[in-house]
């Protein structure tokens, strides 16, 4: 029986509707994970690339692929997100630059053909939404892929997202039930009944097996945020000064790749590559 339900995360996304906009505003923590995504936006697409958005939400990266893409194609679970996603568009003035809003769930892309993108952006966790059907959204990100394609991802990372908000769970979380998070990874009924946000916190480990095992080789693999998390007041500060705060984001993405540190932010990015063989 598979965890993976996707009516329920519709149903979450649905009701978050244009919450999954306002999130990234919260602190400036939130903004430079904001930063930290889109570094790699633009590092790896390029103005001729046709590019596949997948779980895009309300439209926060939806934006900056609209000004570095070549054809883009949007795509969300939930309608309520994806109309979001097209409001905010024509609002912005970029709707010209996006082919089409489509509702699509990453386990089945039967309505794009086989090798038809250049990139594919799944940020945001919705790999983390499919529990066990991983290899399902894997397969189809793959074979949607045109050959030595790249995807762009970002996933739930379990130490630090367990580092950003340790108190409210030492305080509302049971000890029997943190120690079955901790072991599976999941949040989830199976494991915490509370939490109604369903999804599966990975470990750097499993997350290369993952790639790996589904023939993908990986490029780069960052924390969302490593220098930055709990320093809230001294990053306000810092950000004044135009050149410190960009020396800082430098520093930033330098340290969010070192091997010691890719799971220190509560999401991590990876980079791969479709490889020639499955087997």
């Amino acid at each position: 029986m598979t965890l993976y339900n996707p009516e329920h995360t519709k149903k979450y996304y649905n009701e978050y509707a244009d919450k999954e906009t306002e999130r990234w505003n919260t602190s400036i923590v939130e903004q430079v994970k904001l930063y930290i995504h889109n570094h790699y936006l633009k590092k790896h697409i390029a103005p001729g690339d046709k590019v596949l958005e997948l779980g895009a939400g309300t439209g926060i990266f939806t934006e900056p692929l609209s000004e570095v893409s070549g054809t883009l194609v949007v795509t969300d679970l939930s309608p309520v997100q994806l109309e979001i996603n097209r409001s905010r568009a024509h609002k912005l003035g970029y709707s010209d630059q996006v082919d089409s809003w489509e509702l699509a769930d990453i386990c089945d892309l039967s309505q794009f053909e086989e090798e038809s993108f250049d990139k594919i952006v799944c940020y945001g966790g919705p790999l983390s939404y499919v529990f066990d059907k991983r290899d399902e959204a894997l397969s189809e990100i793959r074979r949607v892929l045109r050959p030595n394609g790249t995807a762009l991802l970002s996933v739930m990372n379990l130490w630090g997202t367990v580092d950003q908000v340790l108190e409210p769970i030492l305080q509302t979380v049971s000890e029997d039930d943190n120690s079955k998070i901790i072991a599976s990874g999941n949040l989830h009924p199976s494991s915490h009944a509370v939490s109604d946000h369903h999804c599966h916190l990975f470990r750097a480990e499993s997350l290369r097996e993952t790639f790996q095992n589904n023939a993908f080789e990986i490029i780069t693999l960052s924390a969302s945020n490593c220098l930055a998390t709990k320093r809230a007041d001294a990053l306000e500060v810092l950000e004044q000064d135009p050149e410190k705060w960009q020396h800082f984001l430098n520093l930033e993405i330098q340290a969010c790749v070192s091997p010691g540190m890719v799971e220190s932010g509560t999401h991590m990015i990876a980079v791969i590559k479709r490889t020639e063989s499955t087997s």
